[in-house]
């Protein structure tokens, strides 16, 4: 379908101003549409005339429209020409944003994101491209999103939680749009996101403080110190770490706002931790990692898990000097990775029969809006909780040093 711009003078007002319309021919069939705009000059091409009053503003105004039909066509150039007509006449009328495909929105959503969150709405766009290009608010129903989930099936996505990361990501899309007011449809009323229970990552005190003892390659080692630096901080987010600067130091403590809730995050700075900040000390940010990956950090995390990963894979063996090595042989904790030791703090915590809600004041979940009073009093819990959890993890050294 083609179009082009024309100034309809048989409709001129009294001010001499005539409607501006786009006139669209498709296969013999043509139909006449107004942009809502008027010139008292006639011109057929995107520009205004630089005699019109506002020509600037109005171009401007006509370029945004233009863009819109523009994006329709390319992405709609199979529709019937009946429904082009209708859904072109919405667009010119400012009732178009719900028909601009939800890739459009996606990758808008994507941007407000960090750049780890915003690789999955990214990867989910690429994957409704491929089921369906054309795919809008108006169009995605109940049976699309089960039609969706059987085509990522049948073409590689075979896991259950694999495909809900997807379905996610569209719910969240959904969800911005309502709030926005680009539509009032909600297909998940219908439709609900399955979704298999999966195994805690975490590993037992045992292997935290095999971890934590054994002498490991040079080049592994500081993967595995920043492995414990995490779970001392209260299982931070990896993301969140690397990005720690000296601001972040107040009083003694790390506050932060946390990169995936945007909430505030206070926990305490325990010695244990200090010297692992100490160890692989910064320019620009409390730890050396950034210095040279810079922007690119998603590599180091990448690298991070392998290394991990790697080191899971060995087994632990004790040198005649009575040090412990790591040596390949029956892996000792196999699948670990980065998010272990949010896990295993969370894990330790409850086996010290330390509160659920203590827990979870620790890992993040509840800033919500509090007084002063009951902040102070969080955090006191907070920091007692730590230090329990680091002690208990650090009462087999204590016990060493009491038999010497």
């Amino acid at each position: 379908m083609k179009y082009r711009v024309y100034v309809d003078k048989t409709k001129k007002r009294q001010d001499e101003q005539s409607p501006v319309v786009l006139i669209f021919e498709d296969s013999g069939m043509r139909f006449k549409i107004s942009t809502g705009l008027f010139s008292s000059r006639k011109f057929t091409g995107k520009e205004f005339p630089k005699e019109e009053p506002n020509h600037k503003a109005k171009t401007l105004k006509l370029a945004e429209k233009l863009l819109d039909i523009d994006e329709y066509l390319l992405m709609n150039s199979n529709v019937p020409f009946n429904k082009a007509k209708e859904e072109i006449k919405a667009i010119l009328n400012g009732e178009g944003n719900a028909l601009k495909p939800i890739t459009f929105y996606m990758e808008e959503l994507a941007k407000t994101k960090t750049p780890s969150t915003a690789k999955f709405y990214i990867k989910t766009a690429r994957k409704i491209r491929e089921f369906d290009p054309s795919a809008t608010f108006d169009t995605i129903d109940a049976e699309w999103l089960q039609n969706f989930d059987t085509h990522m099936k049948e073409n590689g996505n075979t896991t259950v939680n694999g495909r809900a990361i997807h379905l996610r990501d569209i719910k969240a899309v959904f969800n911005a749009a309502l709030a926005d007011e680009i539509t009032t449809k909600y297909p998940f009323r219908k439709f609900k996101i399955k979704a298999d229970s999966v195994p805690i990552k975490n590993i037992t005190l045992e292997q935290l403080r095999e971890l934590r003892d054994c002498n490991v390659e040079p080049n592994s080692r500081i993967f595995r110190d920043l492995f414990l630096l995490s779970f001392y901080l209260c299982g931070i987010n990896p993301v969140d770490l690397l990005h720690l600067t000296k601001a972040n130091i107040k009083n003694g403590r790390i506050v932060y706002t946390r990169s995936k809730t945007h909430k505030l995050y206070d926990i305490p700075l325990p010695p244990e931790a200090k010297e692992i900040f100490r160890m692989y000390k910064g320019k620009d940010y409390l730890l050396e990692v950034l210095d040279y990956y810079g922007d690119d950090y998603l590599l180091f995390l990448s690298r991070w898990n392998k290394m991990l990963k790697r080191i899971g894979n060995m087994k632990i063996c004790e040198r005649s000097d009575g040090r412990k090595v790591l040596r390949m042989g029956e892996p000792i904790l196999p699948n670990l990775t980065v998010y272990s030791a949010r896990y295993t703090f969370a894990s330790i915590g409850a086996e010290l029969e330390i509160p659920r809600e203590t827990i979870a004041l620790c890992l993040g979940h509840s800033w919500a809006d509090v007084t002063a009073h009951y902040i102070s009093y969080s955090m006191k819990r907070i920091d007692d909780a730590v230090r329990k959890i680091i002690d208990y993890v650090n009462a087999d050294i204590s016990n060493k040093n009491d038999d010497i």
